[in-house]
């Protein structure tokens, strides 16, 4: 089963995947199967599952707080100087960045399609910029950011794309504990 749909179990009201919609077809999955996919991962990442994939938005502060933690240290790291506001609002501009839909020329991969080439710039998908996902322009996400585009540097860039690196990375640990806990990889 894909890792979504099962992930949509765990909603309230969820729709019956595998019926006819006409009949009384019973889901062999329920909403405890689902939810034992999850076990076994970090909060940050199950928080991530229920609010992406579930619909609890209540859950959308503790992974502002999980992001802001994981971030704090990249940037102490790299020795930038970002204030308070402006960090909270380029976590919110990375989470509205990433819950964009996925890029209609690449599907989601980020690479060119169809295309083979030498050097690695050129199999990147020029519409996305390799990010896989509608492009977010600078003045959209400086806007949820709270600062003007002028003002906006190569730092916020590098924090906001460290921050999409490490979302794609809880979602491929989602789905990779999914496939594990439904039987699918050994």
């Amino acid at each position: 089963m894909q890792p979504i749909k099962l992930l949509s179990k765990l909603t309230t009201k969820t729709l019956n995947l595998t019926g006819t919609f006409g009949g009384s077809g019973q889901d062999v999955i329920d909403w405890r199967t689902a939810a034992h996919a999850l076990a076994g991962l970090p909060q940050c990442q199950t928080n991530w599952a229920y609010f992406r994939y579930v619909g609890e938005e209540t859950r959308l502060n503790r992974v502002i707080r999980s992001l802001t933690m994981h971030i704090t240290l990249f940037i102490k790291i790299k020795r930038y100087k970002v204030k308070s506001e402006t960090l909270n609002g380029i976590v919110m501009a990375a989470v509205y960045e990433f819950v964009q839909p996925v890029c209609g020329e690449c599907d989601g991969s980020g690479l060119a399609p169809g295309q083979i080439a030498t050097n690695l710039d050129a199999l990147i998908c020029i519409k996305c910029h390799g990010r896989g996902r509608k492009p977010v322009s600078t003045r959209s996400r400086c806007k949820i950011i709270g600062i003007g585009h002028k003002s906006y540097t190569d730092s916020h860039d590098d924090i906001t794309k460290e921050l999409l690196r490490l979302i794609a990375g809880w979602e491929s640990d989602i789905f990779k504990n999914i496939r594990v806990k439904m039987g699918e990889v050994a």
